[in-house]
């Protein structure tokens, strides 16, 4: 892709939602707008397109826009603030783990998933210092798995030939992405969603190799590969604000 575009502004009534668009010079057709789990507007449109295009095509669909922004607002006020403290919950693959943290010297510290208990011993009982091991807990466990799922899920697609380079990235409005030069590109912290939609993540890019778009034919691919993808990205945009609550 080539430059994202910010600064655009959707005024509908007393709403004020900004959205950005990212040009993709591989796309043809359609303009595509999604509405992120925190939401973020996205909009995807084809390389060049004329930004009244642009913003046409954003104002038709301005009362679906609104609706879902506002529902995404209404998830995230019933997530509280992390405290990373012991009694807290964690994900980790779609269950919940009480977090328990106990201060020992530097030489014994660890982090250890056992028995439904994060057990996070560490010199610094201070948030930010639990935050960051459980952070790079989270990674570790990420580099493994998550390519795990890409090549278990990536096996039975006829077009792919060979497994696509993996690329861990932070992304604050995305699950993953994939770059025109084939990389996937995943969000270290899907490692804490149910396996059933970090598979429906990893196809969804997976299927960006054969349709770098949101076409027809896109979401043709997902329906015959994951007959039931809507039910796990549903899901899992229910617990977007709770799994990327940092």
């Amino acid at each position: 892709m080539t430059e994202v575009l910010e600064g655009f502004v959707l005024v509908y009534g007393e709403e004020r939602i900004p959205y950005t668009v990212f040009p993709d010079k591989k796309r043809s057709g359609k303009i595509a707008i999604n509405v992120e789990p925190n939401g973020s507007v996205i909009v995807d449109a084809p390389e060049g397109e004329a930004t009244e295009t642009i913003r046409a095509a954003v104002r038709k669909r301005a009362r679906w826009i609104v609706t879902h922004v506002r529902d995404a607002r209404k998830r995230h006020e019933h997530v509280l603030q992390r405290g990373y403290s012991s009694g807290e919950q964690i994900f980790y693959l779609g269950r919940r783990h009480v977090l328990k943290v106990l201060p020992v010297p530097k030489s014994e510290r660890s982090v250890r998933l056992w028995r439904g208990v994060m057990e996070i011993r560490t010199e610094k009982p201070d948030p930010q210092a639990v935050r960051g091991r459980l952070r790079g807990w989270y990674k570790v466990r990420a580099q493994a798995y998550l390519r795990y799922r890409l090549e278990a899920v990536g096996e039975g697609l006829p077009w792919i030939s060979s497994m696509p380079p993996l690329n861990l990235v932070e992304m604050e409005k995305r699950w993953g992405s994939c770059a025109t030069d084939g990389t996937v590109r995943l969000n270290p912290f899907l490692i804490k969603a149910p396996r059933e939609c970090i598979d429906y993540v990893v196809l969804h890019e997976l299927c960006h190799l054969a349709e770098h778009n949101h076409s027809p034919r896109f979401y043709g691919l997902l329906d015959r590969m994951m007959p039931r993808w809507q039910e796990y990205k549903s899901r899992l945009d229910g617990m977007a604000e709770v799994l990327l609550n940092e």
